[in-house]
């Protein structure tokens, strides 16, 4: 009878042991894969305990009678799960590398709730769920909204979102009119 050894090359981790005594490989071995990283250590990047900023992008939407034809959103990835979105309609344009948008105050929204990897997805609670893409050799995320927070045109409307630049949270002045 023949014996089988596996031999790893590169670091198993740490799995539990067989009847055999042999080490067997962690299921995040079977993590799937986002942009070359193990998608939790991918969407690790943009937890606000990484970047001190939020996750911001927009999408367009079919315009509706008051101009209105993208939204914003910036969300923060807090530890233990929790999840703060603060989200926006308006008027303007919005490409895959930036927006210019008017924003309109009565649809400031704010909403809380969890985030988890689910897969290679990066999930917003029931706001968005993200995929891990590449965008001028830097990280990002494309975003879709799956529900509507305002303006039931912009639900399935897909945009690009990159961490903020500098100092942020979600206590910041500049988020005291976004409503529950």
């Amino acid at each position: 009878m023949k014996r089988i050894i596996l031999v790893c090359l590169a670091a198993c981790g740490g799995g539990g042991d067989s009847d055999d005594g042999m080490q067997m490989p962690d299921a995040a071995m079977n993590e799937p894969i986002v942009n070359g990283k193990p998608a939790s250590q991918y969407y690790a990047q943009f937890a606000h305990a990484t970047t001190k900023a939020e996750v911001g992008g927009a999408a367009a939407f079919p315009a509706q009678s008051d101009g209105r034809n993208a939204f914003l959103a910036q969300f923060f990835l807090m530890p233990n799960g929790k999840l703060v979105l603060f989200y926006a309609e308006g008027e303007g344009s919005v490409t895959s590398t930036g927006h210019a948008l008017n924003i309109i105050g009565a649809t400031k929204k704010k909403r809380e709730g969890t985030w988890k990897v689910d897969g290679a997805q990066l999930v917003l609670d029931a706001f968005m769920r993200c995929d891990g893409f590449t965008l001028n050799d830097k990280d990002a995320l494309r975003c879709t909204l799956a529900t509507s927070i305002v303006t039931a045109a912009a639900q399935g409307k897909s945009g690009t979102f990159q961490n903020g630049i500098g100092m942020s949270s979600p206590d910041d002045s500049e988020f005291a009119d976004y409503v529950p």
